[in-house]
């Protein structure tokens, strides 16, 4: 039997992330037959604050602002300066806890619960500190659910010539997550939402496609390296698929975890897929450039 992940009711998540001015971007998914825009919740858990909260940030350019990163400071964050004062749809911090960068990143979570959230999106235990980034469901039905890190500016990380690393443990239906790079070149020129980052893609939130990197998703902690050569690649709405991530114009990056989609009891495999029910659990921690 084969098996899809199912990201076909990301769009759903929007109207949730632009109640909260958040940045959005297509998350299409080509290669599965689905597509779709992931967007933000109202969070199930508590959230915090790192010495800056702030309004993420609305619709507009993606890449209006730039900054380029140098190799000094490869670091994202640990999530160790959360402190529990402010919910995480309103958190933000500098990145790698320099506030002399002036580049905030800020954190959300989205799900396919009625309300567009996950069950939980939360801190909880790191690997090596007291926190990690955590979006939790007991029991999905439809599709799934995610996180991710918008950022106040437009990044030019091609600096770190490898790509992204991080730590994760979690429980995912299909083994494995996915983590994308929102891009100007793959976000489309004209908003399909109100409130909707605007880019250079001549597509809409299906035929633009963010590159993707799929990683395994265990019960024990795991270092991932995700490099920039690793990544499915981007479609800027042409006929193939052709934007590689370098760490140019970067925005935003999500995690997705997605159910497995099969053939519906008693049905063959030309009728609809339909998801099978599960609980998933993802956490991320110690994010940084390399």
């Amino acid at each position: 039997m084969r098996t899809t992940l199912g990201l076909f009711g990301l769009g759903l998540a929007v109207a949730a992330l632009l109640g909260l001015s958040q940045v959005v971007a297509c998350t299409g998914d080509t290669d599965n037959g689905a597509g779709g825009a992931a967007g933000a919740t109202t969070p199930a858990g508590t959230g915090g604050t790192a010495g800056a909260t702030t309004t993420p940030p609305a619709g507009g350019t993606a890449c209006a602002k730039s900054k380029t990163l140098s190799l000094a400071k490869p670091g994202i964050t640990t999530f160790d300066s959360y402190d529990g004062s402010a919910d995480l749809s309103s958190w933000s911090f500098y990145m790698g806890g320099d506030t002399s960068s002036g580049i905030l990143w800020g954190t959300f979570g989205y799900g396919d619960r009625e309300s567009g959230g996950p069950e939980t999106f939360d801190m909880t235990t790191g690997h090596s500190a007291p926190y990690a980034l955590r979006v939790a469901d007991t029991m999905a039905k439809q599709w799934g659910g995610g996180m991710g890190l918008w950022i106040s500016d437009c990044l030019n990380a091609t600096a770190f010539t490898g790509g992204i690393s991080f730590w994760v443990r979690g429980n995912a239906p299909l083994g494995t997550a996915k983590l994308s790079a929102f891009m100007s070149e793959t976000t489309p020129t004209v908003a399909s939402v109100t409130g909707h980052k605007t880019g250079t893609c001549p597509g809409n939130d299906t035929t633009c496609v963010n590159p993707k990197f799929e990683f395994p998703v265990t019960d024990t902690w795991v270092l991932i390296q995700a490099p920039w050569t690793g990544f499915a690649k981007g479609n800027a709405a042409t006929a193939e698929a052709n934007i590689t991530p370098d760490g140019h114009n970067l925005w935003q990056i999500q995690f997705d975890i997605g159910l497995v989609f099969a053939p519906p009891p008693g049905g063959g495999d030309k009728d609809p897929w339909v998801p099978v029910p599960a609980a998933y659990e993802l956490v991320v921690d110690d994010l940084a450039f390399y």
